[in-house]
């Protein structure tokens, strides 16, 4: 196992067990023990992995209806398949905008400008009540003055932490509906927010209402995969007519197997056989609750440290980040001067851990005293 210091929470993006280790899933392990074969004997990997997280990002929603709709195809990370979805909608989708939430995962501009799009923002986090504003980003949604595309977060947003409520989801896809536009989803933390089928609500929304859906999921943080990334590029199409210009763009896309990592035949044992799932489904939840438990530690200590802050955010919020643009990395030096929060004021929860929590909770409670 790989130590990381307190230091990098500037950058937080990664997870540490409670001993402040990067763990490495036993799933995974043994899945990598079945794998030790030639790369020219994976080809079967891929069939294997587009079904396995196809049904891990639409869950139930596929039941019953045309698979024809339903479309997957391999990435080497969820990054890569942001950048394929940039490429897909400039070359088949009548928009020419794409709106990001504010804040946003700084990578997400970069992606679509470089697909050739303008890009905007939508309101989207209240920085002075430190939650959501659904409001603000409906109204927003509705005044547009033509279809655009809209960048969702499925879970555990970054770098906010705020994530839409299931009764949020609906509105928001009903307007989408309503008015045209396209949603693309980043899944990056699909189950460690709430669990894997709760986190993927907003896709099944989209899909129950027949709307047109990209989804740019990730598999590397949640089968820790820091060092072979994988991830995929998923869409739902109202009609299997309309998803043949996206099934030939796949196919016209360089064959998956020369690009994407051996990691997602991983993936593809670990979702496909039903032991090696459920231990990683129990090691999935382990990560899950033990940022849960940070979160509750971080908010006890806190409120009692500076009683006269509100700290409720800090539970509301979910996944490895937390926000509140109150706090400063000049004001928020650990001990040998190494920033504990980013330039925009997030908070790296899954790097907190028993042994460096009372140093993290001491310089935020000193920034934080009114």
């Amino acid at each position: 196992m790989e130590s990381m210091p307190l230091g990098p929470l500037a950058v937080p993006a990664r997870y540490l067990d409670a001993q402040g280790q990067i763990p490495q899933f036993e799933s995974v392990r043994q899945a990598r023990e079945e794998m030790r074969v030639p790369a020219a004997a994976q080809a079967a990997d891929v069939g294997a992995f587009v079904d396995a997280v196809g049904g891990l990002v639409f869950g139930d929603s596929r039941d019953g209806q045309d698979t024809r709709r339903f479309l997957t195809y391999p990435a080497a990370s969820g990054t890569h398949a942001l950048e394929l979805g940039a490429r897909l909608l400039a070359r088949l989708a009548p928009a020419r905008r794409v709106y990001l939430p504010t804040p946003s995962w700084s990578n997400h501009q970069r992606i679509f400008e470089r697909a050739g799009f303008a890009v905007g923002s939508y309101p989207y986090f209240d920085a002075y009540a430190r939650q959501l504003d659904v409001g603000r980003l409906v109204g927003f949604l509705c005044r547009l003055p033509e279809p655009a595309i809209i960048v969702l977060q499925a879970s555990c947003h970054n770098p906010t932490g705020c994530d839409l409520s299931r009764e949020q989801w609906d509105v928001v896809a009903d307007v989408i509906k309503a008015l045209g536009h396209i949603p693309l989803i980043d899944m990056a933390y699909q189950g460690l927010g709430d669990g894997l089928e709760q986190d993927n609500y907003g896709v099944a929304a989209m899909v129950r209402l027949g709307v047109f859906t990209l989804v740019a999921q990730s598999c590397s943080k949640i089968f820790q995969l820091s060092d072979a990334r994988c991830g995929s590029l998923n869409a739902y199409c109202p009609t299997a007519q309309q998803a043949l210009p996206l099934l030939q763009a796949f196919q016209g896309w360089n064959d998956p197997q020369t690009t994407i990592p051996p990691s997602l035949g991983i993936v593809a044992r670990v979702l496909g056989q039903a032991s090696l799932r459920k231990l990683w489904q129990d090691e999935l939840a382990g990560m899950r609750n033990r940022v849960a438990a940070v979160r509750s530690a971080l908010h006890k200590t806190l409120c009692r440290m500076s009683p006269a802050w509100d700290w409720s955010y800090l539970t509301s919020q979910r996944g490895f980040f937390s926000y509140d643009p109150a706090l400063h990395p000049s004001e928020t030096r650990g001990y040998d001067g190494r920033a504990i929060v980013s330039a925009s004021g997030h908070l790296g929860i899954s790097l907190i851990t028993e042994g460096n929590l009372p140093e993290v909770a001491s310089v935020i409670a000193q920034a934080c005293t009114p």
